[in-house]
């Protein structure tokens, strides 16, 4: 059976699914092993981060806009971006990586980008529930004003990111040279993307240019969904969906070429 073929019937989605199972469960042991907390740490990292970024917003009173406290606003720009920053930096080399499981013909380097978005996001969304929960507990956050905005604006980057990733994995396969970029663009992003500021911070000059960057409505459609008072003038979600897709398909053709380019090998 052919891994085309395998997408045609019930059993063959059966199978998919326990490819991506135990490939999750192989990435979860080689990147946090079993000893003391284990898996936990797919949480526990990223939360123990977002808690001191959050915290020293919070203790210094950072300017925020009205309405958003400095602990939400951090916890939910910071969380998310490390969403984008995981699968982002991963995609490097991660088909070389894992070479040899491209060896059994069930295993694709799309399962592979697949594993790796899903161990990102669920780590980072996690973190974010335990630490809104925490702060809601604590009084210096509020429960999400509009729960599905947010959710949705976590989505578009966790989506943004992965079809990114695509395009990094077979970009960079084989190539060292044009991996060394990756690494230095994820830097650059953190303060264009807008995981910690809203375009009503911004001189309406650039404004106008910001508001072709993705990560920046994405960011502005997340906070809209946590705050109440957040602004909805900027929010594009149609421009950033319609994106995201574009990549998406430009990134599949990226990995099926390089599948090829393996299979030929």
């Amino acid at each position: 059976m052919s891994n085309h073929d395998r997408s045609l019937t019930p059993s063959s989605w059966s199978t998919q699914a326990a490819v991506l199972h135990a490939l999750i469960l192989r990435e979860l042991h080689s990147r946090f092993g079993r000893d003391n907390i284990g898996y936990l740490w797919l949480i526990g990292e990223p939360m123990m981060l977002a808690t001191v970024i959050s915290s020293i917003h919070t203790l210094t009173q950072s300017h925020h806009p009205a309405g958003m406290h400095p602990f939400a606003f951090t916890v939910i720009g910071y969380c998310i971006f490390i969403i984008f920053r995981g699968i982002f930096n991963r995609a490097e080399g991660a088909v070389e990586g894992s070479a040899s499981l491209l060896h059994h013909r069930m295993v694709t380097p799309l399962d592979i980008m697949v594993v790796k978005a899903v161990i990102e996001t669920v780590g980072c969304m996690g973190s974010m529930a335990i630490l809104l929960t925490i702060g809601i507990m604590l009084g210096i956050a509020e429960p999400p004003a509009r729960p599905l905005y947010l959710f949705l604006g976590a989505s578009l980057v966790t989506w943004w990111s992965f079809a990114l990733s695509l395009i990094i994995a077979g970009v960079t396969f084989g190539s060292h040279t044009l991996g060394r970029f990756v690494h230095p663009i994820s830097y650059f992003m953190v303060p264009l993307s807008g995981a910690f500021w809203t375009m009503s911070f911004l001189p309406v000059a650039f404004r106008d240019i910001m508001a072709w960057n993705p990560m920046v409505t994405m960011f502005e459609i997340a906070r809209y969904g946590q705050f109440r008072a957040a602004d909805s003038r900027y929010l594009y979600p149609e421009y950033a969906i319609a994106v995201c897709a574009v990549l998406t398909l430009i990134g599949l053709m990226v990995i099926r070429k390089l599948r090829e380019k393996i299979q030929a090998n």
